[in-house]
């Protein structure tokens, strides 16, 4: 769960202050897999930013699952985002000397989970994100999907309870994309982990279980898609 109430946020002072969120009422359940869009400036990034906890409100509560995100300091923040919350970024951030079976494992490795565990771990990703023969291949060794199949693969090994994505699919060509888009479906509807994504993207969020458009800093329109209507990201 992914809740804002009352949140503010803004960049800057005088007059080259920018309000990026006026007064944020958002709530996304456990388990739903919410597209977040919106304008570009229109503040999609700085409410995943928010929820992750890298940067904190001026006014009003962000929640995620049982933590009050708002109101820990940077070290129970990071502890949270160790365990229980996965990033993916649109650039893929994956460390290039590192193979992917190594990019995979190095929260574990942070976390101090033991080498059994971590090889289970990484096996059973691997083999959910299709990468289980490309796992000793170092980043300029694959294709830019392939690449951010790992990063997915990262943000999933710690078995997080959210996941956070800004524009996972924004890098790469239409083909690729889709693939993203798909995989992202899956492992929702299997693992129930709870996904908000921002993204430009008409066909990814139609293929969510809902739309919050954000306009300005606030939400401008919030659309829940019927279980017959949510449609498989490779439609036309």
């Amino acid at each position: 769960m992914i809740e804002f109430t009352g949140v503010h946020k803004a960049f800057g002072d005088g007059a080259v202050r920018i309000e990026a969120l006026r007064g944020l009422e958002l709530r996304v359940p456990a388990g739903q897999l919410c597209a977040l869009m919106g304008p570009s400036g229109s503040g999609k990034s700085t409410v995943l930013h928010l929820a992750a906890g890298l940067t904190r409100p001026e006014k009003g509560h962000v929640r995620v699952g049982d933590h009050a995100i708002s109101e820990l300091d940077d070290q129970a923040l990071t502890d949270i985002r160790r365990h229980e919350i996965g990033v993916v970024f649109q650039f893929f951030n994956l460390l290039p000397y590192l193979t992917a079976y190594e990019n995979i494992a190095l929260p574990l490795r942070l976390n101090g989970v033991q080498d059994q565990e971590e090889c289970q771990r990484v096996a059973d990703t691997l083999r959910l994100v299709g990468l289980t023969e490309r796992q000793d291949h170092k980043p300029n060794e694959l294709s830019g999907g392939e690449m951010q199949r790992v990063a997915i693969a990262r943000a999933l090994v710690i078995s997080p309870s959210v996941i956070l994505a800004d524009e996972p699919t924004g890098n790469l060509d239409t083909t690729s994309g889709r693939q993203i888009m798909d995989l992202l479906q899956d492992i929702n509807e299997e693992t129930g982990v709870t996904m908000l994504i921002v993204t430009h993207d008409p066909v990814w969020g139609a293929s969510c279980d809902r739309i919050l458009r954000l306009v300005d800093g606030r939400i401008d329109e919030d659309v829940a898609l019927a279980s017959g209507q949510r449609a498989p990201a490779t439609a036309t």
